[in-house]
This record gives structure tokens, C-alpha cells and sequence, in this order.
């Protein structure tokens, strides 16, 4: 097992991409805490990673809020007794024009996407630093890496999510501490569905673009299969890297 006895905090696991990914560690032997804002759905996801024989608690929480951010790594630490991996997964998206955005829009997508990122990254930091090392994996997007329309916001949030690996893979690489991130493209999920009807609705044939972009709608297991690649120690010399999981649609 790749991550046998590792100690890892996932955020936003209750549904989505993060519950893939606090499933694929707990089957490679990681001993998860599953964060979401949903008490129901953490305690679901942890529930059901438990019946499958996996080691799994829940910890609810909104990472935009530094003494939750504090209270959930905490929890892992006490728990599990180490926080070996935080994958930073919690986000929202706000599908508009730029113009008709609010202001309250804005800011609570880059609150919960790029902030949440920050203050639960923050706090994680300084139990890896005690320990001697750690792991972080954020799951950014391809929306980091290139423009999309209707999606100034997440766009920004996530280019931010970018910006944020590279700087802190080059401060804390000395700490034995890695830092990366995992960009998706479309990947079949609520979030993904609502990006495909907004943009329908607006009369872009998003998901015929995408597909001919990515070759295939992506599958929440091809993000989590990424994350665990990143999460082991097989990748050791991998760090401040912005991994792409879109088929090579950003490459052109």
C-alpha cells in the first residue's frame, strides 16, 4: 500500500472529487479525516470508508474560517497523531459574467477557494514543521491555468491556488515539506454538471468544447488517482508542480 499508516486530511471529502480522494488513500492504507462544511456528508463519507475497511473520522468545518481551519488540523493531529498529508479540496464556483457578479460573489469564492486554501495550508505548515516533513496537495483546476468565460472568480481563485503551491513548494522545501497541485479540466460531478448547463444556457456548447479540448470527460477517480500519485513517497522529487488531468488540453 502506498500511503501504508499515513495521517491525512482532506477537505471538502463529503461529496465529489474530495470523497474519491479520501476513498483511494484509506484503500492505499492512509488513516483519513474527512473535512466538509456538511456534518451529514463528512460523517457519511467517513462512515462509508469505515464499512470498507479503511480508517476514517470526520471533522466538520469551514476552512475560510482561520479557527476552524485550526480546529480541523488539530483534530486530525489528535486523532491520528501526525498530519502527513493535507489535500487542500474545499471550493465553490459562481458561473456569471463578470459584470453581473457581485461583490459579495467575489469574495466568497476567493474566501472558500483561495483564503481556505491559505489558512488550513497555514496551520498544517506548523505541525509538518514539528514533525520534519509533510505533504500538501491542492486541488486547483485547469480554470488556473487557462481563461474560461463565465468563470472570473473561480478562474482567479484558482490561478491563485497556483500562484500559492509554487511559493510555498520553494519556501518549505528545506523543512521536508512538498507542496503541489492537481488541475483538472471537466470532471463529471455536480459542479462540473453546472458549469455544462450554465455554459448551455448561454449558449456555448461547452460540453462538445471540452470534450474535443480533454479527449473525454474526466471521472472523479482520474483526479483522485493523481492526488495519490503526488501523496506517495514514489514522487519524492516532485514538488511545486501544477499537475494538469485534462487529457492534454491545456498542452495546445
Amino acid at each position: 500500500m502506498r500511503l501504508q499508516d499515513k495521517a491525512a486530511l482532506v477537505t471538502g471529502a463529503g461529496a465529489g472529487i474530495g470523497k474519491a480522494i479520501a476513498e483511494t488513500f484509506a484503500r492505499e492504507g492512509a488513516r483519513v479525516t474527512v473535512n466538509d462544511l456538511n456534518p451529514v456528508s463528512a460523517r457519511a463519507a467517513a462512515e462509508g470508508i469505515r464499512k470498507g475497511g479503511g480508517q476514517a473520522v470526520s471533522v466538520p468545518g469551514d476552512v475560510s474560517n482561520e479557527n476552524e481551519a485550526r480546529t480541523m488540523v488539530r483534530f486530525a493531529v489528535e486523532t491520528f497523531g501526525a498530519l502527513d498529508i493535507l489535500v487542500n479540496n474545499a471550493g465553490i464556483e459562481r458561473i456569471k459574467s463578470t459584470h453581473e457578479l457581485t461583490e459579495q460573489e467575489w469574495d466568497e469564492v476567493i474566501r472558500i477557494n483561495l483564503k481556505g486554501c491559505f489558512l488550513v495550508s497555514k496551520h498544517a505548515v506548523k505541525q509538518m514543521l514539528s514533525q520534519g516533513r509533510g505533504n500538501i496537495i491542492n486541488i486547483a483546476s485547469a480554470a488556473g491555468l487557462v481563461g474560461f468565460p463565465l468563470l472570473s472568480a473561480y478562474c482567479a481563485s484558482k490561478g491563485g491556488i497556483v500562484q500559492l503551491t509554487k511559493c510555498m513548494a520553494l519556501e518549505y522545501r528545506a523543512a521536508n515539506i512538498r507542496v503541489n497541485a492537481v488541475c483538472p479540466a471537466l470532471i463529471r460531478t455536480e459542479l462540473g454538471d453546472r458549469f455544462v448547463g450554465a455554459y448551455k444556457a448561454a449558449g456555448i456548447p461547452a460540453e462538445e468544447i471540452l470534450l474535443a479540448m480533454q479527449g473525454r470527460i474526466g471521472t472523479v477517480e482520474d483526479v483522485a488517482d493523481a492526488a495519490l500519485f503526488l501523496a506517495a513517497d514514489t514522487s519524492s522529487l516532485v514538488n511545486g508542480v501544477c499537475l494538469p488531468v485534462d487529457g492534454g488540453g491545456c498542452a495546445g
